[in-house]
């Protein structure tokens, strides 16, 4: 059978295919980054059509971007040379980036930074996307981490549903609108859109998935537990920034457990294929033929 040439858009590494497009592709993605944050906290004109509350938050974004930057071109640089870790790194920073743009893209009013905003949504989104795919094998996580991560990781999921039901039921049943909306000047809190609909209840099945043994669950594990992190640094940052201390040291507990929990997660991450070859060498059978 003739055997097909390689691709170049990749090379082959320990544990998987590398893509060559990743390193380029974080670095783009950065500089994007860096640029729409920086013109955001140091110029006026960005947030000039926004409210005072929605600037604050904005600008507090904007700082946690900047630590998010950091974590993405670590875990990209090491991703790049065929690290797993640092994969689960880079794509939980994708993962933020990919949540925090699409609320710049969608919240912030238009302007000049309207399509560097759609561009780092798109190209964090495709990025991660494809970035996932070239891990062969899948992932596991030891059992005690695992069992950490998903008791943090839902119950990160079921305390931010209840905060934001506590504060749409009760606006819905009195048939008026949330003080915060009329405070940021939204017609809708694009976060409790984001969360709802998608962010918590992939949480929460990821952490059931992965406690039942899904490999495919326990790749994304790490990753939202980076995301976590930066989310949560992203809102301590604000609450700061606003002056609210006691709400500012609850999250800045809850970052503390989820970076924790993530390292211990993304420190025992392995390869399936390793997972397997030490139970096979345990059991005294040879490891098949991949």
């Amino acid at each position: 059978m003739t055997q097909l040439a390689s691709r170049p858009s990749t090379a082959r590494v320990r544990g998987g295919v590398r893509p060559r497009w990743m390193l380029p592709a974080t670095l783009v993605i950065a500089a994007l980054v860096l640029t729409t944050s920086l013109l955001g906290l140091f110029t006026a004109w960005p947030y000039a059509a926004e409210t005072a509350n929605w600037q604050l938050q904005a600008r507090g974004q904007d700082l946690g971007n900047l630590l998010a930057v950091v974590v993405l071109l670590g875990g990209g640089t090491t991703a790049a040379r065929g690290s797993l870790r640092g994969l689960l790194v880079w794509s939980g920073a994708q993962l933020y980036l990919a949540y925090a743009f699409a609320i710049y893209a969608l919240a912030v009013h238009f302007g000049a930074l309207f399509l560097p905003y759609v561009a780092v949504l798109g190209l964090s989104v495709y990025a991660l996307g494809f970035g996932l795919r070239w891990w062969e094998g899948g992932v596991r996580i030891a059992p005690r981490p695992l069992a950490a991560e998903t008791v943090v990781l839902a119950g990160i999921a079921a305390v931010f549903c209840l905060l934001w039901l506590g504060l749409i039921v009760p606006a819905l049943l009195a048939g008026t609108v949330p003080s915060e909306l009329v405070e940021t000047g939204l017609v809708a809190n694009p976060v409790h859109v984001l969360d709802l609909a998608l962010v918590l209840p992939g949480m929460l099945i990821t952490a059931v998935l992965a406690r039942r043994g899904s490999a495919a669950a326990q790749v994304l594990v790490g990753p939202w537990l980076v995301f976590a992190v930066l989310m949560a640094a992203s809102i301590l940052i604000t609450l700061v920034l606003s002056g609210a201390a006691v709400p500012a040291a609850a999250v800045g507990a809850l970052a503390a457990v989820a970076a924790a929990t993530g390292w211990v997660v993304v420190r025992s991450a392995i390869p399936e294929r390793a997972a397997l070859r030490g139970v096979l060498s345990r059991s005294g059978r040879s490891t098949p033929e991949m």
